[in-house]
């Protein structure tokens, strides 16, 4: 009996070794949820691609001519009325002259069937949209003046 007590006692006292192990199954929900992220971003990242080239094809095409540089790039969307995104690069670039002072103008590179460059002040209607979402892809000026670059 004595040894019984000593036993339950023991029992007590020692440390537990935790918490059952339990397996648990990946949700279907969250592993879906994971896909559909990734497929976003793929065709984020291939709408930036066909974006960057067509603005940089553009300008080496229809200029304007010299030497350009670029700032505050960025990829936007807006929600069209069929609930679909269109797409819009928008930014700054800079004719380089020699002499006379030179002005940061804006553009405009819109997805459609192909795409769309506008310059100017019709650029800024697109661009400063109050629906406009800005997608988090970073400053996109570099990438768009290293293909500029590569077409001359």
């Amino acid at each position: 009996m004595r040894y019984l007590v000593v036993l339950c006692g023991l029992l007590i006292f020692l440390p537990s070794t935790g918490s059952p192990i339990v397996q648990s199954k990946p949700q279907t929900a969250n592993r879906n949820h994971a896909l559909a992220h990734d497929t976003e971003k793929a065709a984020v990242d291939s709408i930036v691609q066909c974006l960057l080239t067509s603005a940089a094809t553009d300008f080496h095409t229809h200029g304007p001519t010299g030497p350009l540089r670029f700032r505050e790039v960025r990829l936007g969307h807006i929600i069209s009325p069929s609930a679909e995104k269109q797409y819009r690069l928008c930014g700054q670039f800079l004719q380089t002259q020699v002499g006379n002072k030179a002005q940061w103008t804006l553009f405009a590179t819109i997805k459609t069937g192909d795409y769309e460059q506008w310059i100017g002040s019709t650029a800024a209607a697109f661009c400063q949209d109050s629906s406009m979402i800005w997608d988090n892809v970073g400053d996109l000026a570099p990438l768009l003046q290293s293909r500029l670059d590569s077409l001359r």
